[in-house]
C-alpha cells in the first residue's frame, strides 16, 4: 500500500473537528445544523469539515426536503469498528512509546534561526515648518 494513502486517510480522521463529526454520524444521519448544535461548532466550521469528509468518501449526503442530510459511509462503520477493536489491545503500548511521546512535545525554536535583517529604507528628512514637498510651477 502507498504511504501517502495511509497518511491522507488518517490525517482526515486526525482533525479533532472531523473526528467529532464522524463519531456523531456513527449514531445516525444528521444535517449541518444538528451537527453544529450537538457538537457546539459554528455552521461554517461544520460545513467545511463535512466537505472534506464527503470528498474523501467517509460520509454520504442526500437531500431531505430543504436539508442536506449526512450519514457515515457504511464501509467506514466497519473500518472504524476494526480500528477500535485493535486500539483497545494497542493502547497500553502506544501510551508507553517514548518515541511518540518525544514527537508530541513542542519543539523549541531558537530566535536566531528566525531573525533576519529586514531592509528598511532610510528615514526621510524632516521638512521645515511651512514648507511643502511638492510645489506647483
Amino acid at each position: 500500500m502507498n504511504f501517502n494513502l495511509y497518511r491522507e486517510f488518517f490525517r482526515a480522521l486526525a482533525n479533532r473537528t472531523r473526528f467529532s463529526i464522524v463519531q456523531l454520524l456513527r449514531s445516525g444521519p444528521h444535517h449541518v445544523g444538528q451537527i453544529g448544535e450537538k457538537l457546539g461548532f459554528e455552521q461554517s466550521r461544520v460545513s467545511h469539515n463535512l466537505a472534506c469528509l464527503l470528498n474523501c468518501g467517509f460520509v454520504l449526503a442526500e437531500w431531505q426536503g430543504k436539508n442536506k442530510v449526512y450519514r457515515l459511509n457504511p464501509d467506514m462503520l466497519q473500518i472504524l469498528a476494526g480500528i477500535e477493536k485493535h486500539l483497545v489491545s494497542y493502547a497500553p503500548a502506544l501510551d508507553r512509546c517514548a518515541v511518540l511521546q518525544a514527537e508530541a512535545k513542542p519543539r523549541v525554536v531558537t530566535v536566531a534561526a528566525h531573525s533576519r535583517k529586514v531592509h528598511r529604507p532610510p528615514p526621510r528628512p524632516k521638512l521645515k515648518k511651512g514648507k511643502r514637498r511638492w510645489q506647483p510651477k
